[in-house]
């Protein structure tokens, strides 16, 4: 099952279809424009343009019957992101030849609940794109096929990262932890599913380096010669989110030392 879908090929799907190219996977990847499809192109990516307006397809849908596997990584701040989700999984669980698709999702609809969580931990999505993810991780646990939905922590890489936005604001929960996932490990799990179709259900995309909120914010901000990050102490949530489902240690081999990224990179 080599060949590829990606629905929504940006920053973390654009660079899991460079390694999946490197990696001889055949790739199909959308973009809702024109200029997209260039940028596609310039990586030597298949592109094609695909989007879903207000529930109506835009763009090719033949490309369902050239693939084996499908990931979906579509924000939910698209707009009518709930009747783009009612119309993509209907036309996923009608092309049988799509063996499995990976749902990317986020472990924010867990919302603030507990301190210690699991995939088998009680969702409570709080803000409007974790209750979207939600519904859709909903709607796609009723496909016809097999069904991985991965749940990303805070994505991070040599260009992105939480601190060039925070620096100027409090940044709260202090006492906390980071639940981070690198670019390079994200995308490590991502093939590592796609090559054992066996796995399916809820996994939790996370490192398990859960380093304090603070000294990290700090030594990151030193790492990248930015102010010393103001904080607000009045928020207190202590979770960390961990999976049982896959051994992430033995999995990922780190290419950041307790996810203090090399910027020169």
């Amino acid at each position: 099952m080599n060949k590829i879908g990606i629905i929504g090929c940006g920053w973390l799907g654009l660079n899991l279809a460079k390694v999946l190219i490197k990696k001889k996977f055949e790739v199909i990847a959308t973009k809702t424009s024109e200029k997209g499809i260039l940028k596609l192109n310039k990586f030597k990516i298949k592109g094609i343009i695909f989007k879903i307006d207000n529930g109506k397809i835009i763009g090719e849908i033949d490309f369902f019957k050239k693939i084996d596997q499908l990931i979906i990584s579509i924000p939910p701040s698209i707009k009518n992101y709930d009747k783009s989700i009612e119309t993509l999984f209907q036309l996923v669980n009608e092309n049988i030849n799509i063996k499995k698709t990976h749902f990317l999702s986020s472990i924010s609809v867990y919302g603030k609940n507990g301190n210690e969580i699991f995939e088998n931990s009680q969702i409570s999505p709080e803000t409007k794109n974790a209750k979207l993810l939600s519904y859709a991780e909903k709607k796609f646990l009723n496909l016809n096929s097999s069904l991985s939905i991965i749940r990303l922590g805070g994505l991070i890489g040599c260009d992105r990262h939480p601190i060039f936005s925070l620096i100027n604001k409090k940044i709260n929960n202090p006492k906390g932890y980071i639940n981070f996932i690198h670019k390079t490990d994200a995308i490590k799990l991502i093939i590592y599913l796609i090559k054992t179709p066996k796995i399916n259900g809820i996994i939790n995309c996370v490192s398990p380096f859960h380093t304090n909120r603070k000294k990290y914010y700090i030594e990151i901000a030193k790492k990248l010669n930015l102010k010393k990050p103001v904080f607000n102490n009045k928020e207190k949530n202590l979770r960390k989110i961990n999976s049982n489902k896959i051994n992430l240690k033995k999995l990922f081999n780190y290419p950041v030392d307790n996810l203090l990224i090399d910027f020169n990179k």
